[in-house]
């Protein structure tokens, strides 16, 4: 790692990229990898990742992409929409084509219908015209068996749907039919706890579920120190702890801090404070643009009132709290805390207690919304 590019792709703070390392879930991508390995059916082959913002979910699910593929499963990574049924079986006859190059032939004639291709993975017409995405499912696990690949089926941003629940009422049924299939999601915790609610889609609730939270500071101090090292310039502890410590354990801010502090220091040369100053400042700027201003765009007046209320609690409060500084009388506060917390702003760690899902939100409500 020489050029200036490669030392800068140490950090990739930008939405749905992957970084070079993750920091702080290892643990979860080798529970994943792990459940591929049980019996089909296992819960851990099924698998619903919940996080805020900027928590790494699109990341996290790039990165299982590749190691499940390299693990010997064909992999359909999607985001959640209508069109979702086909788009996935599509990407599994994209992906898992190069296992059937050599199959180049036409298969005409009553083997065709029954075998429901026509070369490869690419159905015949009978069976294009006459099945749904449950029928073709199965056909595909019977074909990627036959080459010894299971299947792999990765939906992000995922959200209740007619299209989620023929995806996952057909992942149910396959997986009754024995059919060497896995299943991973990932969503805002209010969209993923829409899906569990969902009458056709209950069994879900007993798939793992895994909270993807703020990573430690001092892991991230760690990476930092390494990371800098390699970067050839040179960071005293007291830089290294200021570097973690104003992530605030946020993945999506861990990256931008790394990214800013590389891009600002000269090769050979010490960060200073007055380069973490400007760091801070950059960092925070692509906040407000990437993820504050995003969050806060749909939201009424009376939702902005709300959540400066919390900022001026210093950004944890209890409902009776911010009950009596807005005036609102019993229930009144409810809808504002509801909407707030499914449009994943503000978080209730406790009954009765609120805070803020983003760091340093309340601080740039107090500035911005006066």
């Amino acid at each position: 790692m020489n050029s200036r590019e490669d030392i800068q792709s140490l950090f990739q703070p930008t939405f749905g990229n992957r970084p070079v390392q993750y920091i702080g879930r290892d643990g979860v991508i080798e529970q994943f990898m792990a459940g591929l390995n049980e019996p089909i059916g296992s819960r851990n082959r099924c698998t619903l990742f919940l996080g805020q913002r900027g928590m790494g979910k699109t990341a996290l699910l790039l990165e299982l992409s590749d190691r499940a593929s390299k693990a010997g499963y064909v992999v359909a990574r999607v985001t959640a929409h209508e069109g979702m049924p086909s788009a996935i079986i599509e990407q599994f006859q994209l992906n898992g084509s190069q296992y059937f190059k050599e199959d180049k032939r036409k298969v005409t004639g009553v083997s065709a219908g029954a075998l429901g291709f026509s070369f490869g993975l690419s159905f015949s017409e009978a069976t294009e015209r006459q099945y749904g995405f449950r029928a073709k499912m199965s056909l595909l696990c019977d074909k990627l068996a036959e080459k010894g690949k299971g299947t792999l089926i990765l939906i992000d941003e995922v959200r209740t749907s007619a299209a989620m629940r023929e995806v996952a009422a057909s992942y149910q049924e396959l997986v009754g039919d024995r059919k060497n299939i896995a299943i991973a999601m990932a969503g805002l915790p209010h969209a993923v706890s829409s899906v569990l609610n969902d009458s056709v889609l209950t069994f879900l609730n007993r798939a793992t579920k895994v909270e993807l939270g703020l990573i430690s500071t001092q892991l991230i101090r760690a990476y930092y120190a390494r990371a800098f090292k390699t970067s050839k310039i040179e960071a005293s502890d007291a830089i290294l702890d200021r570097a973690a410590l104003s992530t605030r354990g946020f993945p999506y801010l861990m990256q931008l801090i790394g990214y800013y502090v590389i891009q600002y220091t000269q090769k050979g040369a010490s960060i200073s404070n007055e380069i973490m100053d400007k760091v801070e400042r950059a960092a925070l700027g692509d906040m407000e643009d990437n993820v504050f201003k995003p969050i806060l765009a749909p939201l009424s007046d009376n939702d902005i009132i709300f959540l400066k209320a919390l900022a001026q609690c210093g950004g944890t409060a209890t409902t009776a709290k911010l009950q009596t500084m807005l005036g609102e009388k019993g229930p009144a506060i409810q809808p504002y805390r509801k909407r707030l917390i499914e449009a994943g702003v503000i978080e209730a760690p406790r009954r009765g207690e609120l805070v803020f899902a983003v760091p340093y939100l309340s601080e740039y409500l107090l500035r911005n919304h006066k």
